[in-house]
């Protein structure tokens, strides 16, 4: 079947339109969000930022206020003769035990002068005798006579360092153990009570309890951890600050912030006059989880947008594609039943260029198809003069033979062979040139026909030769052409004889096979050279394609004989034609003509 355009790639147009909107919107898309993504981060760290150096400030602030408070405090307690003699009136052993109670009344009185602080702060007062007293309202519950148990300030390290402070403050951490007979975490301000010369006792000031809480908690807000040190000294670290933090205080407190802010945000404050320093760090997984609906809020809108763009590209790809999809299409679907169909296509085309193509498609269909017309007429005509040609010269060839063989057999015999001879020839010449109308016969009256040739060479060869005809009943109802058979057996008796074979079987078979026939013609002589079958196979292809293909005429592209039926067996029955011409293994020539049902060429040869 004739078609147009035979690619098949489907949608190659569509497909490239839609990978050049992609590419041409989704990138710059993704760009864009890649840019908003990375803008909102450095915002939220920005902000995050700000919020640790707010918390570092404020919660410094606030501890140098406290830090102020216990300093004032403390100061103010032993600065009064009267603590600091009662302080060394419990140490000594010989004092009487009406002056060791008046002095530990004067000491909890010292330390309970401030109505204000107990409410925030513990104030703790104790010496290495074992003598403890604090501020606390359950206080009276110790005496005098209470001592603290025999060696239990030995635990503390701090003791040592503040015996050797001279009456300096020390801060100690934060800690449920920091001081003696503590219940609770405490911030702690410690300083040596001395008389000139000693060290008669220790008074420490603690703020505990919920002003303790809402100091410490400020960071856990915003998640944020919390270091308080002072020079080498960690005062307080949260649960989440970093532990491998510590290890960088020294003297070089800068050293601290380098380590951090590789895995965090950081801010560091410290106080001149206090010495403290609040470090607040935000860890980057912290930062990212307060961001967290921030980025689904853009990765949805992002989501959102890119297949709304998706979208309208394959829409607008769509629209921009299916005239010319539509156009590719008609012109695969264009055959030559088809050709000159007309169709509203073109105003379906919503570009001037995609109209101007089907206007021209629709000229060259025109022109094509009287082309196309021109083409099968004349090759027709070519055909059928062609085949009524080699039909007409089979006539007089097979005659001129016919009686060449009669008048040999009347000079040898004159005997009623003669009769018999052309009684029989009288048939097979009746069947060569009557109805002349018809170019055509069924296959059982070409075997007949055959048959009765065979016979007609039976009666001059005698019993030199032997003969066998076998047609399947499938096959004897179907039509060919005249004169189809016998040539092929004439050229038994032409060549196979001549090459001195004193006696010669003859077979013709006609089989069939599923939708296909097939003819052997075959005798047990002596064949033909390999050189000669070669060069016959040649001269026969030849004839076949001048005579399909060339404007030469029949008589100078081929001869007479089996050349000449094999080219009109080929016209008719056109490309499901096959023969072969070959030598049989086991002695003699072998002739096999195959064909298909129902594929002769229409028009061409008719009842």
């Amino acid at each position: 079947m004739f078609r147009f355009m035979g690619s098949k790639k489907k949608n190659s147009f569509l497909s490239r339109l839609l990978l050049t909107y992609l590419v041409a919107a989704l990138i710059p898309l993704f760009c864009i969000i890649g840019i908003l993504f990375h803008l909102k981060w450095d915002a939220g760290k920005q902000e995050m930022q700000r919020t640790a150096d707010y918390t570092a400030e404020l919660l410094s602030i606030q501890l140098e206020s406290v830090w102020n408070t216990m300093s004032f405090i403390s100061l103010d307690i032993v600065s009064h003769g009267e603590f600091v003699a009662a302080a060394v009136g419990l140490t000594y052993e010989n004092t009487s035990s009406y002056e060791k109670s008046r002095c530990y009344n004067t000491l909890v009185g010292a330390i309970s002068a401030y109505p204000y602080v107990s409410s925030s702060y513990r104030v703790v007062f104790f010496n290495e005798e074992g003598y403890f007293m604090t501020n606390e309202r359950y206080n009276r519950a110790y005496s005098y006579t209470y001592r603290l148990p025999e060696g239990c300030l030995e635990q503390y390290g701090w003791i040592g360092t503040a015996r050797n402070n001279y009456g300096k403050e020390i801060m100690l951490p934060v800690s449920s153990e920091a001081l003696p007979n503590t219940a609770t975490e405490g911030f702690s301000l410690v300083r040596s009570v001395r008389d000139p010369g000693s060290v008669v006792g220790f008074l420490a000031v603690q703020l505990t309890g919920d002003s303790l809480t809402q100091l410490l908690c400020v960071g856990e807000l915003y998640d944020i951890d919390i270091m308080i040190s002072r020079g080498s000294d960690i005062i307080y670290r949260s649960e989440g600050f970093p532990a491998y933090a510590a290890e960088s205080l020294g003297e070089d407190r800068g050293a601290l912030l380098p380590a951090l802010r590789q895995n965090y945000l950081v801010s560091s404050v410290l106080r001149e006059d206090s010495d403290i320093q609040v470090t607040a760090v935000i860890s980057m997984e912290t930062v990212l989880r307060q961001m967290r609906a921030d980025f689904m809020l853009i990765g949805l809108i992002a989501v959102f947008v890119t297949l709304l763009t998706l979208i309208m590209i394959y829409v607008f790809a769509r629209r921009m594609s299916a005239p010319l999809i539509l156009f590719t299409k008609k012109m695969k679907d264009t055959t030559v039943r088809n050709l000159l169909e007309d169709s509203d296509d073109r105003s379906k085309a919503p570009f001037h260029e995609v109209q101007l193509l089907y206007d021209e498609f629709s000229r060259m269909r025109g022109r094509l198809e009287v082309m196309i017309e021109n083409e099968i007429a004349l090759t027709a005509l070519q055909s059928k003069e062609r085949l009524r040609y080699l039909q007409s010269q089979i006539n007089p060839h097979f005659l001129y033979n016919t009686l060449n063989m009669i008048g040999i057999m009347g000079a040898e015999t004159g005997d009623m062979r003669i009769y018999n001879s052309c009684q029989m020839l009288s048939a097979v010449l009746k069947y060569a040139v009557t109805d002349k109308e018809s170019d055509s016969a069924t296959f059982g009256e070409e075997f007949d026909n055959t048959e009765m040739y065979l016979k007609l060479m039976k009666l001059r060869f005698e019993d030199r030769l032997e003969f066998r005809l076998e047609c399947h009943p499938d096959l004897k109802e179907r039509r060919t052409l005249r004169i189809t058979l016998q040539p092929f057996v004439e050229n038994i008796f032409e060549h196979a004889f001549d090459a001195g074979h004193t006696k010669l079987t003859v077979s013709v078979k006609g089989i069939v096979v599923s939708d296909k026939w097939s003819i052997v013609i075959q005798d047990d002589g002596a064949g033909m050279p390999e050189k000669e079958l070669q060069a016959l196979a040649q001269e026969i292809e030849n004839g076949i394609r001048g005579s399909a293909l060339s404007g030469n005429s029949v008589q100078e592209e081929i001869h007479i004989g089996i050349r000449n039926t094999l080219v009109r067996m080929s016209l008719f029955y056109g490309d499901s034609f096959r023969y072969s011409i070959d030598n049989v293994p086991s002695g003699g020539f072998r002739v096999t003509l195959e064909g298909g049902w129902g594929q002769e060429r229409p028009g061409e040869v008719g009842e």
